[in-house]
């Protein structure tokens, strides 16, 4: 249970559907809202830390041991004590906005965050853990070391790889809102169902496993209106939340494809943008629907 801030975890079963693009605005977004808000980057890809850090801070980063691997490696494959906080960079946003720099901090990774997720498994099974035993070994270290981490936040994003790794796992199971995000089309849809069998439903049949706190919602990324694919799969994304049965909810606000917030996701150069000129038309017609529906979701109306 998180204590004070709010935990959200940001996956899909597959990769290119917008995850990290809605990891960044809405982290911001919510910052230009008055919030304190951690990204903390779960994903091997480690896009959403370049995107927030920038190459030469990330690789700083990487190089003093200052990254999600680096702490996970020590804790539990060489077993010392490390400290979580430590690897948190605060002020990592280039954004302002009423004249100040967004409150957006950063616990990002690195390339090796993959390679130390098997040697954990390794390491673990080389000790005689079962896979429900490394199951809870993992679900401890997240409940003790980063969902206490809401103490000092109002918002706590995940950006979850790709798939179902045992992290983002645990980190969907912990977190008070989960956002699946999709393009509305065939391929990028196809994975939603198995990715409700194998989290959501499941934790309903097995004891041992602890169940999400509530339904995943699902966001639509870089929907275009014009396209006879996406209003289609849309609609049946709507019908499939109305129904009894429905394994997921569906957000009113849809992320369109555009330009601006591919560039939005640049490391920019020379003066540092504001969050209005850097969003633009966006910020009316997207962030501020988005940010309202997600507040509502976790606080209520």
């Amino acid at each position: 249970m998180s204590v004070g801030g709010k935990l959200i975890a940001v996956a899909n079963m597959k990769g290119g559907v917008g995850k990290t693009t809605t990891v960044v605005m809405l982290a911001e977004a919510l910052a230009a809202d008055g919030a304190r808000v951690l990204v903390v980057d779960l994903d091997p890809q480690a896009s959403v830390s370049v995107c927030l850090a920038g190459d030469t801070l990330l690789g700083e980063m990487i190089v003093r041991g200052r990254t999600l691997e680096a702490y996970l490696a020590l804790k539990l494959i060489t077993r010392h004590k490390p400290d979580l906080s430590a690897r948190i960079q605060p002020g990592v946003s280039l954004t302002t906005h009423k004249n100040a720099p967004l409150a957006l901090s950063l616990l990002p990774s690195g390339p090796h965050l993959r390679l130390v997720e098997r040697e954990i498994l390794y390491e673990l099974t080389e000790r005689k853990f079962s896979m429900h035993a490394i199951d809870e070994k993992l679900w401890k270290v997240f409940h003790d070391d980063f969902v206490p981490l809401a103490r000092h936040y109002d918002y706590v994003f995940f950006d979850c790889a790709p798939g179902i790794s045992p992290i983002t796992e645990v980190a969907v199971r912990a977190a008070d809102l989960v956002l699946v995000t999709s393009i509305p089309d065939f391929l990028s849809t196809y994975g939603l169902n198995a990715f409700v069998e194998t989290i959501w439903r499941r934790s309903s049949r097995q004891a041992s496993h602890i169940a999400p706190k509530s339904a995943p919602y699902v966001l639509v990324t870089r929907f275009q209106a014009q396209v006879r694919q996406h209003q289609r799969t849309l609609a049946r994304l709507q019908a499939e939340a109305r129904a009894e049965d429905a394994g997921f909810h569906l957000l009113e606000t849809r992320i369109p494809q555009a330009a601006a917030l591919a560039d939005a996701l640049v490391p920019a150069d020379g003066a540092p943008p504001t969050f209005s000129a850097k969003y633009g038309a966006h910020v009316p017609n997207v962030l501020i629907p988005l940010v309202a529906e997600v507040k509502e979701i976790l606080h209520g109306p």
